[in-house]
């Protein structure tokens, strides 16, 4: 380009030096760096050229673009002739690069300097505007817009309607501007339509769309319908702007394509999201992270790790969108293999720092129980966000022991951050720490400091209050905190059913359910569960006919977990038929479904029944869980099945890697300790088993009068709790069955030192 200019300089033909660089220009849209922008301007200030304003101003441009703000400043001042380009190609480039009030002072000089502003001018200094979030300014530059007589451009036309949706909030305003604009293009329509979409008037979004294809004869661009699609929520919706797209031509366009992905993904059909992205050519970043990011949201952990994977192989660069859903997808399917290699994927593509990644790894290691792992990940993020501090504290909540001890020390720690505050997400997080009666004085701390700040006006917080003072055992205090709710909404009325169902309360959550309903306020379908949970406990079937009515009138059928409560609750209520009946009806039965049929069979003692199920829960491929494991051991305990008992418990952690709870070992005990293989019981539990485990055991060789295991059953009860007064009571009765008199007395006389 240099040597082109050397040419222009010393050429002696007829065309002007001008002419030689307009042509220039027209092959050369910019220098390939500043150093040679700088060489352009050293021979344009030697041949005096520069004194043409149409080469300053292109000069200018240059370096504008490349950011050079200091040459261009003093280029600009310079210049003996400025023109309303001049002044409009600083002011943009100000613009472009985020300097707002610095462009707003120079537009000012324009005023002052007597220059007259264009719709040009004026189109970049309401962006400015924008940028400052200054609505009071932005209210002048729209008077002086009418009184130069250019309200009606275009140009300026589309940046003051941008700018009342942004920062004015004011739609009227907005419509207004638009009304009166003597053209609208393609561009003013999209703002508009972005508008609406932002604020989520699918109504008025679709209206605009037919007027400006009808009335101005515009077809929607890529813009258009990525507009659309931001404001769609329901499938249809999403289908229609998809069949919009298909007639035009653009659905395999890589824009497009990726908002089809992404709003598919919302709406949770992923099979046309998978059908979208295979029709795509080419695949950017952002389709790859939309289609993750979407299997990932709606339960599908392990497709999404799959397309990560599919992702990596075909040479993309994962992004941090990418790689914080495939790490939330990790922590769905508690995969901590897979998350470490994402986490290696995470340091090797630069973003070891980045919260928005970090977070979402923090939350993993938090949820496989690798809570040493997350805080020194936690330790390692240099300028944490409050995303990151709250994933941090919330891992903590999770924990069985001192866990409010320790989300407190993080609090403190984040409290004394000068640049962050906690927000509701922190107290929320905190509460959920209060699991017990341990952690019932910090809870009652953070609500206390929740009351004296402007929180307690927030139904979601006081909503977290009513449930840790639930967890907590405290349903008076949960019942106070309900009172004190300003607004109260459906999950607030949920929140306090829960909590006297879930404490034995079942009388009370049903009289709250006839409560809320009179105050408005319908069933959800985490209210349903709930007071159908307390028909169950109080056999109450009439009540629970109602509300299995309902459900079917109010639509809440196909909810896989209403109808897993409803299985349950005519199961507890002896009413098997209705129970097998209303599972037949579920057409996309879960675990839950299935585990709350096996549970009804092994309550009624229909082992083999329950053992069909579970077989047929499998060869549906739904992974078993800890509470199916522990309906088919208990199927099997009250039948006498041993042989099935120890498959089922060998079947649970060889085969799906799920380690076994106090309660499946005392199954498996119970029905070896019935049939008399006392010994066999023993070697299984001795290193593994809890005191309700051991407990079962003692109980069985008193039965069988095996008073060598029971004694070491007993010893290992009181080595785990030294103050229950059970396995005293039953090896002394078991000493004095056999007329071992002076150990039985031996052993009451501890029993009493104790007392």
């Amino acid at each position: 380009m240099v040597g082109f200019l050397n040419r222009a300089l010393h050429s002696d033909a007829d065309t002007t030096f001008v002419e030689s660089f307009s042509l220039l220009l027209r092959k050369h849209s910019k220098p390939k760096s500043i150093r040679e922008c700088k060489q352009i301007h050293a021979k344009l200030l030697i041949s005096e050229a520069i004194s043409e304003i149409y080469v300053a101003n292109t000069v200018l441009s240059f370096y504008s673009k490349y950011g050079d703000f200091y040459n261009a400043r003093l280029m600009f001042d310079q210049m003996p002739h400025k023109n309303v380009v001049t002044w409009t190609s600083m002011i943009s480039a100000l613009v472009h690069h985020g300097f707002y009030l610095k462009a707003l002072n120079l537009f000012k000089e324009m005023l002052e300097s007597g220059a007259r502003p264009n719709q040009f001018t004026f189109s970049v200094v309401v962006r400015a505007c924008i940028g400052t979030a200054s609505l009071d300014l932005g209210l002048q530059v729209h008077g002086l817009i009418i009184r130069l007589g250019l309200e009606t451009d275009e140009f300026a036309g589309s940046s003051l309607v941008d700018m009342y949706f942004k920062i004015g909030g004011s739609l009227e305003d907005a419509c207004c501007v638009f009304s009166g604009l003597f053209r609208r293009d393609s561009v003013i329509w999209n703002v508009m339509i972005s508008g609406f979409s932002q604020i989520g008037d699918v109504s008025e979004v679709f209206r605009l769309l037919s007027e400006m294809w009808v009335l101005d004869g515009l077809k929607p661009n890529d813009f258009t319908l990525t507009s659309l699609l931001k404001c769609c929520c329901l499938l249809g919706e999403v289908q229609q702007i998809h069949g919009l797209a298909l007639k035009l031509g653009t659905e395999v366009d890589v824009v497009v394509g990726s908002a089809l992905v992404d709003a598919y993904g919302k709406c949770g059909n992923m099979e046309w999201g998978r059908k979208v992205l295979n029709s795509m050519e080419w695949k950017d970043s952002f389709v790859w992270s939309s289609i993750i990011s979407g299997y990932a949201r709606n339960g599908s952990g392990d497709e999404a790790v799959c397309l990560f994977r599919d992702m990596c192989r075909q040479g993309m660069k994962p992004d941090q969108h990418a790689l914080s859903s495939t790490l939330k997808a990790c922590a769905e399917i508690e995969d901590l293999e897979t998350g470490v290699q994402v986490h290696s994927q995470m340091i090797k593509n630069g973003y070891h720092s980045d919260c928005f990644v970090a977070s979402a790894l923090i939350t993993l290691y938090s949820d496989c129980n690798e809570i040493c792992e997350a805080h020194k990940l936690f330790r390692r993020i240099d300028d944490k966000d409050i995303v990151a501090w709250n994933s941090m504290i919330l891992g903590y909540a999770q924990m069985e022991e001192e866990s409010s001890y320790h989300c407190i020390k993080i609090f403190r720690e984040l409290c004394q951050t000068p640049a962050l505050k906690p927000d509701g997400a922190t107290i929320i997080a905190i509460l959920k720490s209060c699991q017990n009666q341990a952690g019932l004085i910090t809870g009652i701390q953070i609500h206390t400091m929740i009351m004296k700040s402007s929180l307690s006006c927030e139904t979601l917080i006081c909503n977290a209050v009513i449930n840790m003072y639930s967890k907590c055992g405290d349903v008076d205090d949960a019942y106070k905190a309900f009172i004190d709710i300003v607004h109260r909404d459906a999950i607030s009325w949920s929140s306090i059913i829960g909590s006297y169902q879930q404490n034995g309360f079942e009388l009370e959550a049903l009289s709250l359910c006839k409560e809320m309903l009179a105050d408005g306020v319908y069933v959800t379908s985490f209210s349903l569960p709930l007071c159908i949970a307390a028909c169950s406990e109080l056999a109450a079937i009439d009540v629970g006919k109602q509300f299995h009515s309902s459900v079917i009138k109010l639509g809440f059928d196909g909810d896989v977990y209403v109808g897993s409560s409803i299985i349950d609750m005519y199961a507890k209520c002896g009413f098997m038929e209705e129970s097998q009946k209303a599972f037949d009806e579920q057409e996309d039965p879960n675990k839950a479904t299935f585990n709350a049929l096996i549970s009804g069979f092994a309550h009624h003692g229909k082992a083999l029944e329950a053992i069909e199920l579970f077989k047929e829960m499998e060869k549906m491929s739904l992974v078993p869980n800890q509470i199916s494991f522990l309906a088919a051991l208990s199927a099997c305990s009250h039948a006498g099945l041993v042989e099935e008992s120890l498959f089922f418990f060998d079947l649970m952690h060889k085969k799906y890697n799920i380690k076994p709870e106090s309660e499946h070992y005392s199954c498996l005990v119970d029905v070896l300790g019935r049939a008399g293989r006392l010994e066999e019981a023993y070697q299984i539990i001795q290193n593994d088993g809890k005191e309700q485990a051991w407990r079962t055991l003692l109980s069985a060789c008193r039965n069988y009068g095996n008073a060598e295991i029971a004694e070491k059953s007993a010893r290992k009860l009181m080595e785990l709790d030294p103050n229950d007064h059970a396995s005293y009571v039953l090896l002394s009765n078991l000493y004095s069955g056999e007329g071992k008199w002076e150990q039985a007395f031996k052993l009451r006389q501890k029993w009493w030192r104790l007392e």
